[in-house]
């Protein structure tokens, strides 16, 4: 298996920034696929959070376990069929660009959605398949899978922002709202326009954005 190349982000409209500040203070989280522990590292120390993991990599899951209460070393799919959960409950569970690496995302929806609070919420980040670059690669025949990004060639699944909900939805999950991630806002912060960028991307997210980032519910 590969090492993944993905590091944490300090960009304020990144993806992290963005599933960061929707977990309350003080909440219970399960972060799958927590790699070496950065978006645990910030929930304990500046929000309070109780935060455990879920990584298939010794190493990462290693790393992760010096900042985390518990740290399940195995793929998602092999820690709900083991139920090595069965005991826990939690007011917030982080999916950040994993369920498209996943032979059966749905099933993973279907079989988190008991871990979560009454009152708890998923935070999933999906990436857009639809996004601006990926129609002009196909507008002139190409589909080239890359090491990183939207064609990253690990994804098993590609989604639009139409068929992302309709995962979520299909589950028995009520998306409460949505934000989508693009680099116009970054671009736009350049010259002293960020909230044209907003705006844009916003209006067009199907266009614009590399991910959308969801918070869902139990119906």
């Amino acid at each position: 298996m590969r090492e993944s190349p993905y590091t944490f982000s300090a960009e304020p409209s990144g993806t992290h920034a963005i599933i960061l500040s929707e977990v309350p203070p003080q909440s219970k989280v399960l972060d799958v696929g927590c790699a070496g522990g950065y978006l645990g590292e910030f929930l304990s120390t500046y929000k309070g959070c109780e935060v455990w993991g879920i990584e298939p990599r010794e190493q990462r899951a290693n790393t992760s376990l010096q900042i985390y209460k518990q740290v399940i070393n195995a793929p998602i799919e092999k820690a709900l069929n083991e139920g090595v959960l069965e005991e826990a409950s939690f007011d917030v569970i982080i999916l950040g660009d994993v369920l498209e690496h996943l032979p059966a995302p749905e099933e993973v929806l279907q079989k988190l959605k008991k871990y979560l609070q009454p009152r708890g919420r998923m935070v999933i980040s999906l990436p857009n398949v639809a996004h601006y670059s990926v129609r002009c690669s196909l507008l002139f025949g190409k589909w080239d899978m890359a090491d990183s990004g939207i064609l990253d060639r690990t994804h098993l699944h590609f989604y639009t922002f139409k068929s992302a909900q309709q995962l979520i939805t299909a589950q028995g999950l009520h998306i409460e709202r949505y934000r989508p991630r693009g680099d116009l806002e970054r671009w736009f912060r350049k010259i002293g326009l960020e909230a044209v960028g907003k705006k844009i991307l916003y209006f067009f997210p199907g266009l614009f954005a590399f991910q959308f980032i969801f918070v869902a519910e139990n119906s």
